[in-house]
């Protein structure tokens, strides 16, 4: 008898828990979903569905989780958002100096 392919090979597993990393960011932050979800303008409900990986945040959503993280993490909100550092750097303001 031919057992079933596990759901977590392949792609599957490659993919990051954003679910796992939304819940991370609240606990960091000691807030509630309605909280979460106020300080980004969504509903509890919304981030309720993130969180559980029913529903992926638009990418607005990913970038406002981004700003209220560390910047480690900023950059894999930020990253699944679909920003690159180049991105960031090439829209970045240059002093009349060249520097940042």
């Amino acid at each position: 008898m031919a057992s079933k392919p596990d759901k977590t090979s392949g792609r599957e597993s490659s993919k990051p828990n954003l679910g796992k990393r939304i819940i991370a960011l609240r606990a960091s932050l000691e807030i509630s979903q309605l909280e979460l979800g106020n300080r980004v303008g969504a509903s509890a409900m919304s981030i309720s569905r993130w969180e559980s990986d029913n529903k992926r945040p638009p990418a607005k959503y990913l970038i406002k989780f981004g700003l209220l993280s560390t910047p480690l993490e900023c950059w894999f909100f930020w990253g699944q958002a679909g920003l690159t550092i180049e991105d960031v750097i090439r829209v970045m303001p240059r002093s009349k100096g060249g520097r940042l």
